[in-house]
């Protein structure tokens, strides 16, 4: 008796329901926009040529933001990030460095040295790189360099 209830009343319903997708469409356009505009676009690139030293209590940098990447190879010569710009003294490098502090400066960063030294660089070339940073007016210098794990 009551599947000829089931049957009669199933009868009656016409066509099925569907569902609008629309909306979830619409949810996906809204979440991945979310996620390009919240996601951090910039990424360092490295000199091959330089191979950092190795530190037992080596940390990673808490700010990725205001970073000026200065690479130093072993023979003493300096790169910028993009291994375009070869630095033949200190006062390019500070005119470099002040471009490139005025841009972290209107972006609202705090300005910060990354310095990717070679391990078989001698340290003046590194302090000749800090100098002409603090000549600037750049504070905070981060040196690059492998862990190794315990």
């Amino acid at each position: 008796m009551a599947s000829n209830r089931l049957r009669s009343a199933n009868k009656n319903q016409g066509e099925d329901a569907e569902m609008d997708m629309s909306p979830m469409i619409d949810m996906v356009f809204l979440l991945l926009l979310f996620f390009l505009v919240v996601s951090n676009p910039r990424t360092i690139k490295i000199d091959t040529k330089v191979k950092p030293p190795i530190a037992s209590h080596a940390k990673t940098p808490k700010v990725k933001h205001g970073k000026i990447v200065l690479n130093i190879r072993d023979d003493g010569t300096f790169y910028d990030e993009s291994i375009t710009i070869n630095f033949p003294d200190e006062e390019a490098m500070e005119e470099y460095f002040k471009k490139e502090k005025e841009k972290m400066d209107a972006k609202g960063y705090t300005a910060r040295l990354h310095v990717r030294g070679d391990q078989n660089a001698v340290f003046k070339h590194c302090r000749k790189g800090i100098r002409a940073a603090a000549r600037v007016g750049i504070n905070e210098v981060i040196f690059g360099s492998y862990t190794t794990s315990n």
